[in-house]
């Protein structure tokens, strides 16, 4: 059987403040489908999650609404049973716009498609038209596989043409922080909705429950098992104190007034043009079969100077805490790709909100293992793991210049926090794969208890018999590094030839523009003008080879 450690989630913001509980313990889970109509598929743990809480620092109004403020986009209806995507994407645009960040509507058909079977087996085992997970949005957006318009990927955009656009059309957002807000309580959510503008909520769907006079909705049943679910993923954008429990329908009435504003992906036609309200009372609202309730803590417009080096595109399917040691490093070891080698934030994901944390950059032995000498790593950041979900870590810059290289994260265990990182690992239901990750010898390593040089699929394989594994779930991002040029090559090409100073003859009889870097370069006397002298300085270089380019501004 399998171990999964759930647990909830808080998050850093001006406005609020943490308060730590005692994270639970690792749990057995079964995996089963819900319903026919299902949209959102459920995981069926035998331990309650109880996760933690955000407290807000100021008072939050008794009602608040993205959507009066002009922070939602349009109300979608949906295709298939892809609602874990337009509920996740709903939710990011009301984050952009909470930022100031003007956007059109994203494309969840594009998540959808890519949250299939690869090619090369990897990913989830469903058709596009099945119901989907919670943490296929995840990894996702947290991949930086997306989002891209609804205009460059329409929903009816045929499977086959995934690829060329995929290669072709912008990306939109980067997804850095994700908070996790498993708790369902309900200051917690008010202060992640104040603060992000939205959260991604998931529910149970009674028909007989919901109110269509009122649009109010309350699931008062008890007990239901994970395939009686009818799981269904919705962006909470607001919430009203003095909803009055009268709205409810009499056969299913609250004992309290209060209900969170959702926007549905139904069509405008349903509800409250798209919207309708849930009971804070509701029983299955937030229950974490569905998987994680979250906000984006963490959010940008995507730069193509950046780069997300990763071992794997999923996200956490589980939390690797497998090990009994208080103090765990967990390494990913990546190849570098020319032009992006400074190194300037660290990504993970944890549950373990309270640990202690070290990022470190480990060098690598001739056989590309992480060195077991722990005098040579470099602590690049260190600090207090703020909230459980995925997190990104500000670190002092440093270069890479080999061909590999490995970042390491040490968590401890700080009071009952844990010290777990997520991990993309393998996962069955019913005996059938429903998820294969990209795990491989060489991706990601293991120490504790003076254990080095552990590779992780080792550790699956000698543990637990397991010829799969897992990857942990650790990314870099790179800026991307400019190359410098010698004074003189001012075509760039990394060598300085008589090309360069027909280059500038061509400049000064206005045959060739050059932009102001190649401006810089071709003042070979560094007199501030771009002169004839200049290309002579190139010609009497390269025929006298043993001057050096310092000694320019003696000619």
């Amino acid at each position: 059987m399998k171990i999964f450690s759930r647990i909830c989630a808080l998050v850093t913001a001006l406005s609020i403040i943490f308060v730590l509980s005692i994270s639970s313990s690792a749990a057995t889970v079964n995996i089963s489908q819900t319903n026919a109509n299902a949209s959102l598929v459920a995981l069926e743990s035998n331990k309650e999650i109880t996760g933690t809480k955000l407290k807000s620092k100021i008072a939050l109004p008794s009602s608040y609404s993205s959507r009066d403020l002009g922070l939602t986009t349009g109300i979608r209806d949906q295709l298939y049973n892809a609602c874990w995507s337009y509920g996740a994407l709903a939710t990011l645009e009301t984050a952009a716009l909470k930022l100031g960040i003007q956007t059109q509507q994203f494309a969840p058909m594009h998540a959808n498609h890519w949250g299939t079977l690869r090619a090369d087996n990897t990913g989830w085992h469903r058709d596009y038209t099945q119901g989907g997970y919670s943490y296929i949005a995840l990894g996702y957006l947290s991949s930086w596989q997306g989002p891209l318009l609804e205009t460059d990927f329409p929903e009816r955009t045929n499977k086959s043409e995934f690829d060329t656009i995929t290669q072709t059309a912008q990306k939109q957002m980067a997804v850095n922080g994700i908070v996790f807000l498993d708790t369902g309580d309900i200051e917690t959510m008010k202060t992640a909705i104040y603060t992000y503008g939205a959260a991604l909520g998931n529910y149970h769907v009674d028909y007989s429950l919901y109110n269509s006079t009122t649009y109010a909705y309350y699931c008062n049943t008890q007990g239901l098992q994970t395939p009686q679910l009818n799981g269904h993923a919705i962006s909470i954008v607001g919430w009203d104190d003095n909803f009055s429990r009268e709205n409810f329908l009499e056969t299913a009435r609250p004992e309290k007034d209060g209900a969170w504003l959702c926007k549905n992906s139904w069509g405008e036609s349903w509800g409250d043009n798209g919207y309708f309200y849930i009971s804070y009372e509701d029983e299955y609202l937030f229950d974490t079969r569905f998987g994680h309730s979250y906000s984006y803590c963490d959010i940008s417009t995507y730069d193509n100077s950046k780069k997300l080096y990763q071992n794997e595109i999923d996200g956490a399917t589980y939390e690797f805490d497998y090990v009994n040691s208080d103090t765990i490093t967990y390494i990913n070891v990546f190849d570098k790709e020319n032009g992006f080698e400074t190194i300037d934030k660290v990504h993970f994901e944890t549950v373990s909100q309270g640990a202690l944390y070290n990022i470190f950059s480990i060098p690598l032995n001739k056989n590309n293992v992480p060195n077991k000498d722990k005098s040579k790593w470099i602590c690049v950041g260190a600090g207090v793991v703020p909230y459980q979900g995925y997190i990104s870590i500000d670190v002092d810059d440093f270069m890479v210049d080999t061909d590999k290289f490995a970042i390491g994260v040490e968590l401890t265990n700080n009071n009952g926090s844990g010290n777990s990182i997520g991990v993309s690992e393998w996962l069955t239901s019913g005996g059938s794969r429903i998820f294969t990750p990209q795990s491989a010898y060489g991706m990601s390593y293991l120490q504790y208890d003076n254990l080095y040089e552990l590779d992780v699929m080792d550790y699956y394989k000698e543990a637990n018999d397991d010829e799969i594994g897992g990857t942990f779930v650790i990314k870099a991002v790179a800026k991307e590094t400019k190359p410098t040029y010698k004074l003189g090559d001012v075509d760039r090409n990394g060598r300085i030839t008589i090309l360069d100073a027909t280059t500038i003859q061509l400049y000064l009889v206005q045959k060739l523009s050059l932009d102001a870097e190649q401006l810089e370069l071709a003042d070979t006397n560094k007199d501030s003008r771009v002169s004839i002298i200049d290309a002579t300085v190139i010609q009497q270089m390269l025929v006298n080879k043993d001057n050096e380019f310092d000694d320019f501004e003696d000619f």
